[in-house]
């Protein structure tokens, strides 16, 4: 008789799936009240099953403040490599400051994959850099899914480039691991989603990246507040929950 065998890439896959569907159920209700944004004019306000939810003419999004992000979980109290090769504490790169924090690796090629996230990192610094005591508010983080090429030495110099001292007010840190085992916990404290293989030969494991791009806005006490993937990994969204961050943080004054 036929016996269905479950393999880690199923389970993985299915993850994925779960993982998504919760993230477009979650953005879907952020903007449950905005319909279509076309159709919002200067001084218009769209009712929700909440209340009345004003809505801003530029972006087509709920004003920030007027929606509540939720404390998803913390970051994993783990440890990565710094590009001194020093190994730190997760939280000490996100305690503290707001923090958006994505994974990716040098070699992907998949447009919509680390590149994508990359130059919206790169769009996002360059708002929030605008703000009064950015350097003080805000900072970026990125950890390698491919340790055994993006060693610390080969991320120092994409780290000075986008976060040269002289010129940046915000922080940007690249992080990795020592080894693919030092990596998983990581990523399954993060609910990231990879397959290891195995070499039959040589023993060596290596990563099968499926991307369901993953980008997390933490808070100053370490705890993800809101998950982007694709779909919704927008440059005027981060930067509308980040302001609300912002105004929840002033109310606790």
């Amino acid at each position: 008789m036929f016996k269905p065998v479950v393999t880690r890439t199923i389970l993985i896959l299915l993850a994925m799936v779960s993982a998504y569907l919760i993230i477009v159920d979650r953005q879907q209700q952020k903007l449950a009240s905005v319909g279509s944004t076309s159709t919002v004019s200067s001084n218009q306000a769209t009712q929700s099953p909440g209340g009345l939810i004003k809505i801003n003419p530029k972006t087509g999004l709920p004003y920030p403040g007027t929606y509540q992000l939720d404390k998803i979980f913390k970051v994993p109290e783990l440890h990565a490599l710094n590009t001194q090769s020093e190994l730190k504490p997760l939280r000490q790169y996100t305690d503290g400051k707001f923090t958006l924090l994505t994974f990716f690796y040098q070699r992907c090629t998949d447009a919509k994959g680390c590149p994508y996230a990359m130059n919206i990192f790169q769009m996002v610094k360059a708002k929030l850099e605008k703000y009064e005591n950015a350097d003080e508010l805000f900072q970026l983080v990125t950890i390698s899914f491919d340790p055994l090429r993006d060693t610390p030495i080969m991320l120092r110099g994409l780290e000075k480039k986008v976060s040269n001292p002289k010129k940046s007010k915000v922080d940007w840190s690249f992080l990795t691991t020592e080894s693919i085992a030092k990596l998983l916990p990581i990523i399954d404290g993060f609910g990231q989603n990879v397959d290891v293989n195995v070499n039959s030969t040589t023993g060596n494991e290596s990563l099968s990246y499926s991307h369901v791009l993953k980008v997390f806005l933490i808070d100053k006490n370490s705890d993800v507040r809101e998950i982007y993937s694709t779909a919704y990994l927008d440059k005027k969204m981060i930067i509308n929950d980040v302001e609300t961050l912002l105004i929840e943080e002033k109310n606790k004054e």
